[in-house]
């Protein structure tokens, strides 16, 4: 059968929550379909190949590596074709991207010869990833979202946030990292206390836990070309972080970005 007229699976694990594209060739028949799992995904296309990205069981390749060459492999599960495109990985500090070396991948096919550093926010972990020549270099990883979903005293911490908040607490936290327990606890105590609203806790604890990792991370978007390959819930935080420190960002749509990875990765498989 033509490539381009074949029907295949994208199945996004790492996203949350998981989701699934139907295409064929290139293109996405709908938008994202909510999966729960790999069963799910594959029933969308019985009998038709699935495309996913590496997990922590998956082979990766060390950095410095390129997107565009990394190793997809095959397995079968009730005679329908799994291909899983590899991760990358790094001994010091030590971290692995999955999904993201997947959306890095798509990114790079779409603005070639782009160097500089890609922040992506994720539900596991946010990834701040240094490329030059269509290499990832090298990479940082915080778990900043884990961090805010764990003590943030307001419910659902990824609605909507107080930016005033975000950004007054991130400039603190920014310039005395060892404040940042106390701001949290601070925040925590007045949202108890009915002293704040839910917006302002939110902002707070998000500036608390962005302030941390950006003065972890100044050294990979001070003076750099920078773009954000973020979820459209994890979006507006990081916007809000990034515009307060005057960095130059190039915002992307995360979802084509994704996209665009499992089309080049399909290419290399068999």
């Amino acid at each position: 059968m033509d490539r381009q007229t074949e029907a295949w699976t994208a199945f996004d694990a790492e996203h949350f929550p998981p989701r699934a594209w139907r295409m064929v060739g290139t293109t996405p028949q709908s938008a994202a379909v909510e999966v729960p799992d790999l069963d799910a995904a594959l029933a969308l296309g019985a009998g038709d190949d699935l495309l996913t990205f590496a997990d922590e069981a998956t082979a990766a390749q060390t950095v410095p590596a390129k997107p565009a060459e990394l190793a997809v492999t095959m397995s079968t599960v009730r005679d329908q074709r799994i291909f899983t495109l590899a991760g990358l990985r790094q001994q010091r500090p030590f971290g692995r991207l999955q999904g993201a070396a997947g959306r890095i991948g798509g990114f790079l096919s779409l603005n070639k010869e782009w160097d500089g550093v890609i922040c992506l926010p994720g539900h596991h972990a946010t990834h701040w990833v240094q490329i030059s020549a269509e290499e990832v270099v090298s990479f940082v990883s915080f778990a900043t979202l884990p961090v805010v979903n764990a003590l943030c005293p307001a419910d659902r911490p990824r609605d909507a946030l107080d930016e005033a908040a975000l950004v007054e607490t991130l400039h603190d936290v920014l310039s005395k990292p060892e404040s940042l327990a106390l701001r949290i606890a601070e925040a925590q105590t007045m949202r108890r206390a009915g002293v704040i609203s839910d917006a302002v806790a939110r902002g707070q604890i998000w500036g608390a836990a962005l302030g941390a990792e950006l003065a972890a991370s100044r050294p990979y978007w001070l003076g750099q070309n920078l773009a954000l390959i973020a979820p459209a819930a994890l979006a507006a935080p990081y916007r809000a972080a990034l515009i307060s420190q005057h960095i130059p960002v190039t915002e992307t749509d995360e979802a084509r970005m994704t996209l665009a990875g499992f089309v080049q990765a399909r290419s290399r498989s068999c």
